[in-house]
């Protein structure tokens, strides 16, 4: 696994609820990790994560942030 510098984790989380909050109709995993230019599975883990966290919230393969 790689690992992340101080407060990478952070910042990669921050710019996911961003990106969530300005398309507030919706976007599936793979438009995100796209978005991001991250591996889809890098981005399933930070919005399972941030749903974890009451974040964000799913609706069929949506993800949406919370208001």
């Amino acid at each position: 696994m790689a690992r992340l510098f101080a407060g990478e984790k952070e910042d990669k989380t921050s710019k996911l609820a961003h990106l969530l909050q300005a398309h507030m109709f919706g976007l599936r995993e793979a438009e995100v990790a796209e978005m991001l230019d991250w591996d889809r599975r890098t981005a399933h883990n930070y919005l399972r994560d941030l749903r974890s966290q009451g974040r964000v919230y799913k609706e069929g393969c949506l993800w949406y942030a919370e208001e």
